[in-house]
């Protein structure tokens, strides 16, 4: 079959495109031919599709409310991104569609020229944006709630998009509008990666349409094997941002008394407050090497003794802690969002209270006190875990039978 994958971004950006490259590259494994639908970007992969792909819209700059009509109505309904999809299913012919992030650049307006033409959507809820205008539930770097199921007007009383009344406003205008005009309950299929997203999606009543739960795979060349070549260091790599938790997790290496190797890979919007935390409490035993990406990457994953994701928002599926476990990783987890569903505490790593340093020090101790003999026990055990739950192409059987089920029940 053929089949349309629509996501914002073309080129490795985040877990979102590590998903929808993936995909991609199994689908194609299995025999299936895959086309894009995407944004214009001078970073975008090589792809045939690219004189279908809209324009580059970012609403990261000043967006006020005065002289901003125009952006205003591509925010919510893109006539551009219509008209290319159109184009693109009167050459490509899709029999199926599958979208990942779609909110703001490209729109909903794609769904309705594929309803128009007949041609089943399936959409993997990678964020918390079905729930609240500010994807990742956080207002003011605190978990909130009060827009699930609700009106979003608390997104604006509380500038919960980077502080500014005038994206909140947006934000929360264009989730009014896509519950006004039943968006959502345009979508064939949901996938959730994590049963605590399956239960918020339920809470927030945007959609009646079919939900399902499956967590996220690897990539086809992902191997699933634990190496006896580790060193006695403590990793995180990711984004720098507050809701990762990563300012709890120097407090946890202070609580330490900096005793442990602390490998901090990454970079992000709280690169200077993390630094400036270092120095202000004389940390030591830490290293700061920066974004660090490839077999480079892989290496220090393999090489650590610990993964720490510390994060303290309503976390999904992350392929850190994937790409961690793969490696036979003892990863120490915070318990929120969906992170307790890939972690069994005790048997495939540890789970500790969000927002606790004291609890992470002591589950660091716990793993750094661990014979050899038990620690390589645990970490074998947890590759099999993830090559059980995790094999891609348990993952692409799954797609594939739903993807068949709905081209069928659309004829």
């Amino acid at each position: 079959m053929k089949i349309l994958l629509i996501n914002k971004f073309h080129y490795m950006r985040g877990g979102s495109e590590t998903y929808y490259f993936a995909q991609a590259e199994a689908l194609k494994a299995k025999g299936h031919e895959v086309i894009f639908f995407a944004m214009q970007d001078d970073k975008n992969l090589p792809c045939d599709q690219k004189k279908y792909f809209v324009s580059n819209v970012d609403y990261n700059g000043d967006v006020g409310l005065k002289g901003k009509l125009s952006a205003t109505v591509k925010f919510f309904y893109s006539f551009e991104a219509k008209k290319k999809m159109q184009q693109l299913i009167d050459e490509e012919k899709p029999d199926i569609a599958h979208i990942g992030l779609l909110h703001r650049q490209i729109t909903f307006s794609v769904v309705d020229v594929l309803k128009k033409n007949n041609i089943p959507v399936v959409m993997t809820m990678h964020d918390l944006i079905f729930a609240c205008p500010n994807y990742t539930m956080l207002s003011n770097g605190q978990n909130c709630e009060k827009c699930v199921g609700k009106s979003s007007i608390h997104c604006v009383k509380n500038k919960c998009i980077k502080g500014s009344t005038a994206k909140s406003l947006l934000a929360s205008m264009e989730a009014g509008f896509l519950k006004t005009g039943k968006y959502y309950n345009k979508i064939d299929l949901y996938i959730t990666e994590c049963d605590f997203y399956h239960r918020l999606m339920d809470k927030s009543k945007v959609t009646t349409s079919r939900i399902v739960t499956r967590t996220n795979f690897l990539p086809i060349n992902q191997s699933y094997e634990f190496s006896k070549n580790y060193e006695d260091y403590i990793l995180y790599f990711g984004r720098f941002s507050q809701e990762k938790g990563i300012i709890t997790l120097l407090k946890a290496h202070k609580q330490l008394e900096c005793k442990y190797r602390l490998v901090v890979v990454g970079a992000g919007p709280i690169d200077n407050e993390i630094r400036q935390y270092i120095q202000d409490n004389n940390l030591k035993n830490i290293e700061l090497p920066g974004p660090i990406y490839g077999e480079k990457m892989e290496e220090i994953v393999e090489k650590s003794r610990m993964v720490i994701s510390p994060s303290e928002w309503y976390e999904n599926c992350p392929y850190a802690l994937l790409q961690s476990i793969a490696k036979g990783k003892i990863v120490i987890a915070s318990r929120i969002g969906g992170l307790p569903e890939l972690i069994k505490d005790n048997e495939t790593g540890f789970l500790f209270k969000a927002g606790d340093e004291v609890d992470l020090a002591d589950k660091i101790e716990t793993v750094m006190a661990m014979n050899s003999q038990n620690y390589e026990a645990m970490s074998i055990h947890i590759a099999e875990e993830a090559k059980r739950n995790h094999y891609w192409e348990y993952y692409i059987d799954f797609l594939i039978e739903e993807y068949n089920s709905l081209i069928a029940q659309s004829k």
